[in-house]
């Protein structure tokens, strides 16, 4: 996902997840200083299990880009793995992985109204009436 300032697609891969696998099979982790290791790991338990990973905001982390192409051209992944990346543009990201990948755009809907619109119809009811005002 290339994703504006302010659009989280989290919520909509956490569902779609959900509803082709079933519940827990989603895993995410925001990207930046010392998180690479981190979602290497990630990146390996999901490819051989076969769960959908999303690694946000790799465009905090483009140096580290080039480890993980190599990483993706050495796993042997599970079909049902699938390996999501949002990113915000960014002049150096590797044009390598920008043509391996199918790219969407997601962007946050204009004005606070509409962003809490967005928000609000991405929860369940159960969501709603269970949360709590303190």
């Amino acid at each position: 996902f290339i994703v504006t300032p302010g659009a989280d697609p989290s919520a909509i891969l956490e569902q779609a997840a959900d509803s082709a696998m079933g519940t827990g099979k989603y895993r995410q982790l925001a990207m930046g200083q010392g998180q690479a290791d981190a979602a290497l790991s990630m990146l390996r338990e999901g490819a051989e299990e076969g769960h959908w990973v999303c690694l946000q905001n790799v465009h905090l982390v483009v140096s580290w880009l080039g480890v993980l192409e190599k990483e993706l051209r050495s796993l042997k992944p599970a079909p049902t793995f699938r390996l999501w990346l949002t990113t915000e543009p960014h002049p150096r990201f590797p044009p390598i992985l920008l043509q391996q990948s199918l790219k969407v755009t997601f962007e946050a809907p204009p004005g606070l109204k509409k962003n809490l619109q967005n928000a609000y119809s991405m929860w369940s009811p159960s969501f709603v009436g269970e949360g709590s005002a303190s």
